[in-house]
């Protein structure tokens, strides 16, 4: 190959690149979608991310309700800077749960789209091994139909009651003969499967249809139907599979149809969506939901998701048609308190819920009141220190993170797009061999100085969101974040090709871990201060009883005089507390001993666990100090020893020094 081709060979490379970026705007957005994605080297076009998705995507454990509705509230910190800082607000909703054969009777039509592409990665097996379950979980009283569409739609399963064996083998059989093949007309395959739950509709029945495609196609007119047809009593559900799926089509379809959407990335979430989940896609508890959160100090909203939501002054008002039986939500509000008058402890808000029951009476929940604590400090601790937080609120941060790294990755675009043209018409402009070097010019360099320094900028943002989700994961003992980091891991090699970097360079920062320390200028016992402010604020919050304090240790093992400075403080500060008794280390060390256990072996959740039970406590206070290069971390975990759950994190991150070292040893 000559010089003058080897060139031209290049700049059809990275036209290349450049139009597969492009191509990957089809995709959907949502988290499972995201993780999909990047697993086939794709970075998420940022139009593609949304935020809501990847909050909700996480089951939170909110506690079980004693009305048809709980709510509960959570700040990212117990305490706020008199001075003005971020925070984040998290309200979760849980509803209640009862079992399946108490539920409403239930009128389903599932339209299955059985267009060509339903044939790649068995998607279709997916769906008729799904509907095994199905078919065994269903009632006699309910009533099923099945619908299939391409480029028309037919029914081949009208609504029937499952009322027999017999019934249930001709519904296996119809759901075994689907084969795919043909185009996508999403209008037919809906109208048809509103007509069947139309056919045997009951005012005191669950009428729904379930709406599943992997594609693009006919749609005019489909949003108006929903809404008609929800105004009539029947919703829809939305369950999308496959890259091609249209997310925002979809989640608008439930949205005006009353129902939910969700994506489905394989065949195990496939069978929990058509078995153990299946009430809380179709069966409702709650209707015309409206919330109201209510700042009762002087905050700016800087973006809230989870509801269609307004925002009116110091006041922002949610909506949402239904809630499903058992389903939970969560509603984030990300705001910046400014400097506040004094300290100690304000209310910060209050939220209340109305609703209907399933009779249509109306019900209420609340004011539920949210409070925190002023101090006279710069940022006590670093990071969320609610557990339920820290799940969110690193979501949250994770998903704006992929959206902007998206902006930059794909803002390049035009620019390489430029350069290509640019360095064809050099070519085009010289005669015999010509080498790469000649093609180019200042307004070339210009234009790739730019897109290397959007790509060296998200390669930056995606090593600063990993190191925050692994501090997350290893705050929550190792727990969730591990898609999230995989995805992020897959970006920054993805990233590092398009830098041209060498895979050691590549490999140095996906091993690299260590987060920049807090709010520099404060001494270590200003900042221990802070982070057993933090705890007791969050523990006096709490119902009280018996708690034991396990002491903090070190993750590379072995004594030290920061430790024993951090147990003593944590006995003495949690000592002055009237709602909670500690256990005696005697009866601490007697236990460990009869367990043939060290310290150390409590830094394992489980085993103190098992420890706090065996001492009869509530909770259990453990600590673990973490030395890095230039920082050392320190974080304590309150753990509520009957639910096993972590319910706070509260963490501080030092600058080494001399001072820092000397009780390290």
């Amino acid at each position: 190959m000559n010089a003058k081709r080897a060139a031209i060979s290049v700049v059809l490379v990275l036209a290349a690149a450049a139009a597969w970026s492009a191509g990957a705007r089809e995709s959907a957005g949502s988290a499972t979608r995201g993780k999909y994605l990047a697993g086939q080297g794709v970075i998420v076009p940022p139009g593609e991310v949304y935020v809501d998705s990847y909050i909700a995507s996480i089951d939170y454990r909110y506690p079980e309700p004693r009305e048809a509705i709980g709510v509960t509230l959570y700040a990212g910190h117990q305490q706020v800077s008199v001075s003005g800082q971020e925070e984040v607000i998290q309200i979760g909703l849980q509803a209640g749960k009862r079992g399946f054969d108490d539920l409403p009777p239930m009128n389903l039509a599932f339209v299955i789209d059985k267009s060509g592409s339903m044939s790649d990665a068995d998607k279709m097996g997916w769906v008729k091994e799904a509907f095994e379950v199905f078919i065994e979980k269903v009632r006699p009283i309910d009533f099923v139909s099945l619908v299939v569409f391409d480029s028309s739609a037919k029914v081949i399963y009208p609504s029937t009651a499952m009322s027999s064996r017999e019934r249930r083998l001709q519904f296996r059989r119809a759901v075994q003969g689907i084969q795919p093949g043909g185009g996508t007309n999403l209008r037919a395959g809906l109208e048809l499967g509103y007509q069947q739950v139309l056919a045997n509709f009951r005012k005191e029945y669950t009428n729904r249809v379930l709406f599943l495609t992997d594609g693009m196609g006919e749609s005019r007119g489909i949003l108006e139907m929903a809404e008609s047809y929800k105004n009539m009593g029947i919703n829809v559900s939305t369950i999308g599979v496959g890259r091609g799926f249209d997310l925002k089509l979809m989640t608008e379809l439930a949205r005006k149809g009353g129902g939910s959407s969700r994506f489905i990335s394989d065949r195990q979430e496939m069978e929990e969506t058509f078995g153990s989940e299946l009430d809380r896609m179709v069966v409702p508890v709650a209707r015309n939901l409206a919330m109201s959160l209510e700042f009762t100090l002087p905050v700016e909203v800087l973006a809230t998701w989870g509801y269609n939501h307004s925002i009116e002054g110091g006041r922002i008002v949610y909506s949402q048609d239904t809630m499903h039986h058992g389903d939970y939500e969560t509603i984030l509000v990300h705001l910046r308190l400014p400097p506040q008058g004094a300290t100690g402890p304000r209310e910060l808000a209050r939220f209340t819920l109305d609703y209907e029951d399933l009779d249509g009476k109306p019900r209420r929940s609340g004011p539920h009141a949210l409070s925190v604590e002023l101090v006279a400090m710069e940022h006590p601790v670093v990071g969320f220190s609610d557990a339920m937080v820290l799940k969110s609120g690193s979501m949250m941060r994770f998903a704006l993170a992929l959206r902007r790294i998206g902006e930059l990755y794909y803002g390049s675009r035009d620019d390489i797009n430029e350069i290509n043209q640019r360095r064809d018409q050099l070519w085009q402009n010289k005669s015999g061999e010509v080498s790469y070097e000649e093609l180019t010019s200042p307004e070339i360099e210009r234009l790739e100085a730019s897109v290397a320094a959007r790509m060296q900028r998200a390669m930056d943002l995606t090593v600063e969101a990993k190191k925050e989700l692994e501090n997350a994961r290893l705050r929550l003992d190792n727990d969730g974040f591990d898609d999230e980091i995989g995805i992020l891991d897959r970006y920054i090699q993805i990233l590092g090709r398009e830098l041209r970097w060498e895979e050691g360079r590549v490999a140095t920062l996906r091993s690299d871990r260590e987060i920049a320390a807090g709010t520099a200028g404060r001494s270590v016992p200003e900042h221990l201060a802070g982070l057993f402010r933090e705890m007791t604020l969050d523990l006096s919050r709490k119902k009280g009883g018996v708690i034991a304090v396990s002491g903090f240790t070190r993750r590379e093992g072995g004594p030290c005089r920061l430790a024993e400075l951090l147990d003593e403080m944590a006995l003495v500060e949690i000592g002055r507390m009237d709602n909670y008794r500690v256990v005696e280390r005697q009866r601490l060390d007697a236990v460990l001993e009869e367990q043939e256990l060290a310290l150390s072996d409590l830094v394992d959740t489980v085993q103190a666990i098992e420890v706090g039970r065996v001492l009869a406590a509530n909770t259990i206070v453990t600590g673990t100090i973490i030395e890095m290069a230039s920082t050392v971390v320190i974080f304590g975990r309150v753990i509520n020893v009957q639910t096993g759950e972590v319910q706070s994190v509260a963490q501080i991150i030092l600058a080494r020094s001399s001072e820092l070292d000397s009780l390290l040893i």
